[in-house]
């Protein structure tokens, strides 16, 4: 009876509005909200208390997060912990991979990890961060941790230079090692001939 009074209330609709629902009995809701968001940022834009450029953009997303909730210290204090263990890691081939492997893997699920949090945020947080975008868990998850794997990959690149060096310098030695030994190999055959050759010469000064 609804969808019927509604067909017959969108027959009598002036030009120009949006029906609540459309055709197929969907609801138009979303985009007349998007639209108004959009002519609202802008009329905020216009007079000047929109952000307009990226200093304004960071300023406002500080103010609009709360800092004192606890899972998001917990946040922050896990990804200096990452950087602290890394750092202090980074010769460490193993440990490297591991810790890598575990970015790649929390980056890859970020836009689940988004979801879950945005059907699920009353449960943790004061308010709802988790948009559809994922602007906030890009910002504060996937972002620093991309940033970390980067670094990674430039300690990976460093090391591996520094195994070719070592590498280099190994095969020189080796190379220089087999040369002496081949050398010594030499005299020490050339050193009976030579002594042969004088009981030779003393044997025939005898008989002479």
């Amino acid at each position: 009876r609804f969808l019927k009074k509604m067909e017959g209330f969108q027959d009598g609709i002036p030009e120009g509005a949006t029906p609540i629902f459309d055709e197929n009995d969907t609801s138009g809701m979303g985009d007349v909200l998007n639209t108004l968001h959009e002519q609202v940022y802008q009329m905020a834009k216009d007079s000047g208390n929109a952000p307009k450029n990226f200093r304004e953009d960071v300023e406002a997303f500080v103010a609009a997060v709360d800092w004192s909730e606890k899972w998001i210290q917990a946040l922050l204090i896990t990804h200096v912990l990452l950087w602290i263990v890394t750092i202090i890691t980074r010769k460490n081939f193993t440990w490297q991979c591991c810790t890598f492997f575990f970015v790649c893997i929390v980056v890859w699920s970020a836009e689940t990890l988004n979801t879950l949090a945005h059907n699920n945020w009353t449960t943790f947080s004061k308010q709802d961060y988790f948009d559809t975008h994922g602007f906030f868990t890009s910002v504060m998850l996937a972002g620093p941790m991309l940033l970390l794997s980067m670094y990674q990959m430039v300690n990976f690149l460093i090391t591996a230079s520094y195994l070719l060096v070592d590498v280099k310098r190994e095969e020189l030695k080796r190379s220089k090692q087999v040369k002496g030994s081949e050398s010594e190999s030499k005299e020490s055959n050339s050193e009976p001939a030579t002594s042969s050759k004088k009981k030779k010469g003393n044997e025939n000064k005898k008989k002479r």
